[in-house]
Formats: C-alpha cells, sequence, structure tokens
C-alpha cells in the first residue's frame, strides 16, 4: 500500500528571519508524525491495530528457511547497506522474508536546491508505503493510518495512492512438487522456498479469478540488483530457469493427463 502525507500550514513559503518562531513547519511537522507512526531504529510500527492480521511463519517454513545460507554479512555487502537493525541472522531473515514494515521514500518541500535558503515552506509531503504479508487487508490497513495520522495531526492529509493483496503460495501439491523437481533438474540443487516481497500485481487477482494453484520460482540472485542502477541477469541464471520451466510444464503436463 502506498500513500501521500500532505501538510500546508500557509499560502507561500516566508523567510526565517521574519517569520521563525511564530511560523509552523510542516517539513519538521511531518518528520515527528513519521517518528509517531513507526520506530525508524527498529522499525517496528506504532500504528494501532496494524500487526493484527499478520500471519506467521509456520514450522515448516521456518525450517525452510533455516536452510536458506542466510548471511548477514553477505546480504550487506550484497546491497551495499552499513549496520542493519538487527545482528541476528534469523530475525534479520524473518524481519526480510515475514514481516510487514512501513516505509518512508521521500520528503518534499520548501527548498530543493543546493546550498542551503532561509525559508520556512507552506506545505509538505511525505511519500510512504506499507509492505504487508499474507491476511493483511490493504485498504484495512489505510483506514489504520488515516485514523492515527488525523489524531495525531488533524491537519495532514492522507492520501492512498496504489494498494496490492499480499500472496502466498501453497507449499504442498501436485505442482509445488513438480516445482521442486523441476529446480532440482534445472540447477542440481534443493529448493528453499521463503517469503519474498517482490511485488507481482496479477498473482492475487488470478488467485481469486482461477481456482488453481500458482507457483512462484525466482531465478534472480541478490547480486543482480534488482531496481537499481545497475541491475543485471546472468546467463548461468536464465540457462538454469530455462531448464527448470520446461521440466515444470512437462510435469505438470503428465499430472493433468494422469
Amino acid at each position: 500500500m502506498t500513500a501521500y502525507l500532505t501538510l500546508t500550514t500557509g499560502q507561500r513559503d516566508t523567510h526565517s528571519g521574519s517569520t521563525g518562531g511564530a511560523a509552523r513547519n510542516p517539513l519538521g511537522e511531518l518528520c515527528q508524525l513519521i517518528d509517531r507512526c513507526y520506530d525508524p531504529f527498529s522499525g517496528k510500527v506504532k500504528i494501532e491495530g496494524f500487526y493484527d492480521q499478520v500471519q506467521k511463519p509456520s514450522p515448516k517454513e521456518l525450517q525452510e528457511y533455516g536452510k536458506s545460507g542466510f548471511n548477514i554479512d553477505e546480504f550487506r555487502e550484497i546491497h551495499g547497506l552499513g549496520p542493519l537493525r538487527m545482528k541476528d541472522p534469523h530475525q534479520a531473515f524473518q524481519a526480510i522474508c515475514c514481516e510487514p514494515t512501513f516505509e518512508v521514500h521521500g520528503i518534499t518541500g520548501g527548498y530543493m536546491g543546493e546550498g542551503v535558503k532561509t525559508i520556512i515552506p507552506h506545505t509538505a509531503q511525505a511519500k510512504i508505503s506499507t509492505r504487508l504479508v499474507p491476511k493483511q487487508n490493504p485498504l484495512e490497513i489505510f483506514q489504520l493510518l488515516r485514523n492515527f495520522v488525523k489524531r495525531e495531526n488533524p491537519e495532514v492529509e492522507v492520501t492512498l495512492d496504489a494498494t496490492l493483496n499480499p500472496y502466498l503460495a501453497e507449499l504442498t501439491g501436485f505442482h509445488m512438487k513438480a516445482a521442486r523437481e523441476a529446480i532440482r533438474k534445472g540447477f542440481g540443487l534443493d529448493p528453499v522456498f521463503i517469503r519474498e516481497g517482490g511485488s507481482i500485481g496479477p498473482v492475487a487477482t488470478m488467485q481469486n479469478i482461477w481456482p488453481v494453484p500458482i507457483a512462484l520460482l525466482g531465478f534472480s540472485l541478490p547480486e543482480h540488483g534488482s531496481h537499481s542502477p545497475h541491475e543485471s541477469f546472468d546467463w548461468f541464471q536464465a540457462a538454469g530457469g530455462m531448464k527448470t520451466l520446461v521440466h515444470y510444464f512437462h510435469q505438470v503436463s503428465q499430472i493433468q493427463a494422469a
């Protein structure tokens, strides 16, 4: 779910030397509001009811996660990160895969050029998102956000930008068995199934329309830099992916025929 938080406190920007001390600063107020929405050091969301519907990972999922080989130092290096919010690899992996988030993607307002221009802005806007997990409803989460903001600062306008329902594939059944075997054929490795935060909009819609399992097979690696300026995809993964898909569709066709 993505949204905008907008606060307007005047008709035009003013000089801080003339109005500072009395004039409200919408940038500062939005920063305070964001801090009340979530703890930036732990990532925990403070909005009442935000975690109520979260579907926690099953023991089987946690067992899969333990086989993933997740390494915190490699994760940091691949993504170019400094120290993380936590040091425990299990806690970090679950935070990445299983827990919802509140993120701030940008704050605009005031003088955006180089140097300092001592003005007090008349309006400011924050661009935020929540990465949701299974059982969370994006429209309900937006309503919780809007209600929370209205209590904290009634003048802030909360505008919904877009929503996307979370999806969780079943780890059992013919299709998932076929996926496991296909990955073994394509890469010569036993797959590990984890939750992933990549947004594929049509999946939840397809789940509602078609009463069939939907298997998501990921072939990209962390070092490929998804959405980064230097995003790439190497031939080894592409070739393995093609082999995997051939084996997968062959097995699924056999299941249907049987």
